[in-house]
């Protein structure tokens, strides 16, 4: 019954975040610069805390040698900043050719208008740009609004026309650039995974995620999912009982979308657990305060459509972003009975978030 639960629960984490993998490239292949970086920045806190999240829920005892294995799933959860909904920015924007024919279009019907076109969708320009981020409003048919808008001002441009050069006033003008965010109806982001722990030697315990390879598509490539981390118990060193068991606690992992996305996230810090009750019948409240970092790289291709000599029809887009959580506090409760152990906990973050764990415990 556990094990079809582990791969119920592991297919469908696979099959949404392929889902989902697939979904974003398309978003993104809209947008470019510092319109992308915006629109991304609350998922990438998110999933990074979401990774940094669940591998803690009692401290490896302080023995030389003793035998401590669990296997199972851990999930994770993280909820979104509502200041985080919506982004204003100036920066870098490249336009598309439908969006350069719009800026240019009170110079139509001239006979250097094609020039300015494509001197516009070939060049990166300076503009301010609003709108949601992923986890904001989507947009909205009838009124037209939650679009994410680049403002365009009246400025001059140079470009080339028939061998020489020519300066036209192109007019302020506010050019919609995309539709809304992707996780707007999801009040946290959640992830799971696999993970299995063994100990334990010298008060030192190993732990390990793993999420078998899940191609998004054939274009894209596939879900990768890989972590570790090791947590040692000081007291093993000290010669008289400590009244808790402690744990300083290294862990790090990667998660990749495919060519499109690569994720990793990184935690350390120091956490404390007290049993009470029986080894096969017990509560063990925990709680902890580490420092994490997280940050993912995109690349995909920005899709400009033109059709004109000298400006590709996509270009290859690449940046990285980190997440804000840079530390957190966690406190939670972990329930044993016989060989399952069940465990809750809470992490105040600047994106806070909880975690469940679901294990078979053989140790003793």
């Amino acid at each position: 019954m556990f094990r079809r639960l582990m791969i119920l629960i592991i297919l469908l984490v696979a099959f949404g975040v392929t889902l989902f993998a697939a979904t974003l490239e398309e978003t993104l292949q809209s947008l470019s610069g510092d319109a992308a970086k915006s629109y991304v920045k609350p998922m990438v806190t998110a999933f990074g805390s979401d990774m940094n999240g669940g591998w803690f829920h009692k401290a490896p005892k302080a023995k030389l040698f003793g035998w401590d294995f669990e296997v199972g799933i851990v999930m994770m959860g993280t909820m979104f900043d509502d200041k985080d909904k919506d982004f204003n920015v100036t920066g870098r924007f490249r336009f598309t050719q439908d969006q350069a024919e719009q800026l240019a279009q009170s110079y139509a019907g001239e006979d250097f208008y094609d020039a300015l076109v494509q001197t516009l969708s070939s060049q990166s320009f300076r503009i301010g740009i609003a709108g949601p981020t992923i986890t904001g409003p989507s947009y909205n048919e009838t009124t037209g609004e939650n679009a994410i808008v680049g403002y365009f001002p009246a400025q001059p441009v140079t470009f080339t026309y028939d061998g020489s050069s020519m300066t036209q006033t192109v007019p302020a003008q506010a050019i919609p650039i995309q539709f809304g965010g992707l996780l707007e109806d999801l009040p946290l982001l959640p992830l799971a995974a696999p993970q299995l722990s063994i100990g334990t030697i010298a008060g030192t315990q190993l732990s390990f995620r793993y999420l078998p390879d899940t191609e998004i598509t054939p274009e894209l490539g596939s879900i990768k999912y890989m972590g570790y981390g090791i947590q040692h118990n000081p007291a093993f060193w000290i010669p008289f009982k400590m009244p808790v068991d402690l744990a300083l606690s290294f862990f790090t992992q990667n998660l990749d979308l495919g060519t499109m996305v690569k994720s990793s996230a990184t935690t350390y810090g120091l956490n404390v657990s007290k049993r009470f009750g029986l080894k096969l019948m017990s509560v063990t409240p925990y709680a902890g305060i580490s420092a994490e970092s997280s940050k993912m790289k995109f690349h995909y291709d920005y899709i400009t459509n033109s059709t004109m000599v000298g400006v590709p029809p996509t270009l290859p887009i690449e940046f990285e972003v980190k997440g804000k959580n840079t530390s957190r506090m966690t406190a939670g409760l972990s329930f044993r009975l016989a060989l399952v152990n069940l465990n809750f906990d809470y992490n105040i973050a600047k994106y806070p978030s909880a975690s469940m764990g679901l294990m078979l415990n053989f140790g003793w």
